[in-house]
């Protein structure tokens, strides 16, 4: 399941668009810039709901998660949401930002494959993953752990 809450849009945005840039790029160089509070409540609270809806698409409940894999953007967040979306304690937490930081979209991939590399996680675990960024963007979905 995917969405966006256009409400919030302008919490995590790019200042300069990249057609202003294309025209003229020798001027200043496009930045994202991030509202960090609103940042912080919108995706330690509303991404709790998102990773529910997508747990009841699959037509699954919290205690059959094995693995949760969240946007790696802010690990304060992330143990929010464990605690929101009511994980059993033995479920496996991807906690690779401690030292990735926030490597963007390529964030749940990277560390599924850390989970999977390091055993942490195995092939056909249950996973939940839950993204979300600019223009407040989200989706989450429940999947099988890949295999190697």
């Amino acid at each position: 399941m995917a969405g966006s809450d256009g409400e919030q849009a302008d919490a995590i945005r790019q200042d300069i668009d990249w057609i202003t840039f294309a025209q003229n790029p020798s001027g200043p160089r496009p930045f994202v810039r991030l509202e960090g509070p609103p940042v912080f409540r919108w995706a330690a609270f509303k991404m709790g709901d998102v990773g529910r809806r997508a747990m009841d698409a699959a037509g699954v409940r919290p205690d059959q998660i094995d693995v949760f894999v969240p946007h790696q953007a802010n690990s304060r967040i992330n143990e929010l949401l464990v605690k929101n979306l009511q994980l059993r304690p033995d479920a496996v937490v991807a906690n690779d930002i401690e030292h990735t930081g926030n490597t963007s979209a390529a964030s749940i991939p990277l560390a599924m494959a850390e989970l999977l590399t390091t055993g942490a996680a195995k092939p056909g675990d249950l996973a939940l993953l839950i993204g979300y960024g600019a223009g407040l963007s989200y989706a989450a979905q429940v999947v099988r752990m890949p295999k190697g």
